[in-house]
């Protein structure tokens, strides 16, 4: 790990006590950071592409797979240093894994900022991943500090229904993991 890479925290924990990979499953873990989300999708069986904006995040992921021993496996599929999806021609994934940045703050001065840069209301990142992202399950949060209401929205218009939510309160701030389902052309939601 290096100092521009953002370290596992209370929002990490959150996302992984929802996440629920499938044997075989593909998987997508946006703004990969260290790539604990993504190697915790290969060992419950998922096929697993990492994508993080930060050159230095990519690196920590690359070295994280070579620690743990899940770089030579069949199952990784790659580590793309890319702004969300724009790298990705043509993609479907069973879950996407989303821990994006959620303050209400531009920092943009070193890499390590776009980690936590939300926006002007900390809601820019995800719902832009949300409009593009093409996932039967996502898993994601937010923070009680951002645009709640614009998130709700753009969950809504996906045509995605939130199957789990897990709060936890840390000091002033309230975060919100989901565990999102995405509905079918007939109006019925794929189950996981």
């Amino acid at each position: 790990m290096n100092d521009q890479t953002y370290e596992p925290s209370h929002d990490t924990d959150i996302l992984l006590n929802l996440v629920k990979v499938g044997k075989e499953d593909k998987v997508l873990d946006m703004g990969s950071g260290s790539g604990i989300l993504g190697i915790w999708s290969l060992i419950m069986g998922g096929k697993v592409m990492f994508v993080d904006i930060n050159p230095y995040a990519t690196t920590s992921t690359l070295c994280s797979l070579k620690v743990n021993n899940l770089y030579n496996s069949p199952n990784y599929l790659g580590v793309l240093n890319c702004d969300l999806l724009s790298c990705l021609r043509k993609y479907n994934f069973d879950a996407a894994i989303f821990n994006p940045p959620y303050l209400p703050v531009e920092e943009y001065n070193e890499w390590i900022g776009y980690s936590w840069s939300g926006g002007k209301d900390g809601s820019k990142v995800l719902v832009d991943f949300l409009k593009t992202v093409k996932a039967n399950r996502i898993y994601t949060l937010y923070s009680s500090l951002s645009d709640e209401d614009r998130i709700l929205y753009a969950i809504n218009k996906g045509r995605f229904k939130i199957s789990q939510k897990y709060e936890k309160v840390i000091g002033y701030e309230r975060l919100i993991g989901l565990e999102l389902v995405k509905e079918d052309d007939k109006g019925s939601f794929s189950r996981a």
